[in-house]
């Protein structure tokens, strides 16, 4: 019996070899593609509709009316943080490739982020990446900090170098359990510094934006220890007057 089982093991091996057939990460589509190829034609192209246009504010990303001030920097979500870099909108094909990432482990669905992450940084070079820290608990549950991943990811496409500079100091209620105005007292204090930093301009990485809470909270012990320059890089930003934005945050 054992011989027969290894005989089919091969069969199929070979089979799949010959015929890799597969499905959409996002839709399940069953079809049969080029290797490493996580989307399907029809998902690709509702990726593209998640882009961040043109008319969104320069500054934050945040959807804004053209000739309107952009109510998220006025109300002070880019609080110690010079300019945000994401490719996306929170939602749809993107909303499903980050849960299924950063919930599932699923590390084929973290590719097409990160090479649309790397792609909208254009001319921009910071000293480092610095991923923003999971609490060590959070990390044994899920079996991947999300935004470690996606940094090692750009980095391997941009060559820009990874400083792990930020540890979290005690475990964080979900921010989605949360009213936007406990966020922020949930996350302060939690970060601390681990490496030198100051005089550098530093670039924090995460999945996604909602409130801005964590990133301020990084930025701001970063700034502490000495940092000349906070940015933030994400694979999408959730637009706060979208229904249906919310998702469980660190």
């Amino acid at each position: 019996v054992a011989v027969g089982d290894g005989i089919m093991q091969l069969l199929r091996a070979a089979v799949r070899a010959l015929y890799p057939t597969c499905r959409c990460l996002a839709c399940g589509e069953p079809r049969r593609i080029t290797p490493g190829e996580p989307l399907c034609d029809t998902c690709l192209a509702e990726l593209a509709l998640h882009a961040i246009p043109d008319t969104a504010c320069p500054h934050c990303l945040s959807p804004k009316r053209s000739g309107s001030p952009c109510g998220y920097c006025q109300d002070g979500g880019m609080i110690g943080l010079t300019h945000a870099y994401a490719p996306f909108y929170y939602g749809g094909v993107v909303q499903r490739l980050v849960v299924m990432f950063k919930f599932g482990a699923v590390d084929a669905a973290a590719r097409p982020l990160a090479s649309a992450m790397a792609a909208c940084l254009g001319t921009a070079r910071p000293d480092a990446l610095v991923p923003v820290p999971l609490h060590r608990q959070r990390q044994r549950e899920r079996g991947v900090n999300q935004a470690h991943r996606l940094c090692h990811l750009v980095s391997e496409q941009t060559g820009l170098p990874i400083q792990e500079a930020l540890v979290r100091t005690r475990k964080t209620k979900r921010q989605s359990s949360l009213e936007p105005r406990d966020r922020e007292s949930n996350v302060r204090g939690a970060f601390a510094v681990t490496q030198p930093v100051a005089g550098m301009r530093l670039m924090l990485v995460d999945d996604v934006r909602t409130s801005g809470s964590t990133a301020r909270a990084c930025a701001q012990a970063l700034r502490e220890a000495g940092t000349a320059e906070v940015s933030l890089l994400t694979a999408s930003v959730a637009p706060q007057h979208a229904r249906g934005w919310e998702m469980q945050q660190d």
